[in-house]
């Protein structure tokens, strides 16, 4: 049985999209964001592409912040999703730690500066 689509988070052909907007706390868009994450492993959507450079109200996320959040988002996909997420430059850490904290908990994820770049990366896991 499909549940209610939360907020910002519409249902395409290969892969959901999730665009939260406004300005928030990093707590609040994490838990957004492991929302929608819920929504496609309950839903069987195996895909979901997350956009948040609509996204304001917090500085770059510490490494600690990205191990906590990525762990969290790990455990609810419980290996049934892959993520792809679209941020402003300067939150990407260089080295992507987040996205190797991601896939070492059995989340397959990448995050990119362009919405185009994620999906074609999310299209060619289908």
């Amino acid at each position: 049985m499909e549940t209610e689509l939360p907020e910002y988070l519409s249902n395409g052909e290969h892969y959901a999209s999730y665009h939260p907007v406004g300005e928030m706390t990093l707590a609040d868009c994490v838990s957004m964001i492991d929302g929608a994450i819920r929504h496609c492993r309950d839903n069987g959507i195996g895909s979901l592409l997350v956009n948040i450079t609509g996204v304001s109200g917090f500085p770059p996320p510490s490494t600690t912040d990205r191990f906590l959040f990525t762990k969290h988002w790990a455990e609810t996909a419980a290996g049934k999703l892959a993520v792809a997420m679209v941020a402003p430059p300067e939150m990407i850490d260089l080295d992507k730690i987040g996205v190797t904290m991601a896939g070492n908990r059995g989340l397959r994820s990448d995050v990119f500066t362009l919405e185009s770049d994620a999906i074609e990366w999310l299209l060619s896991r289908s």
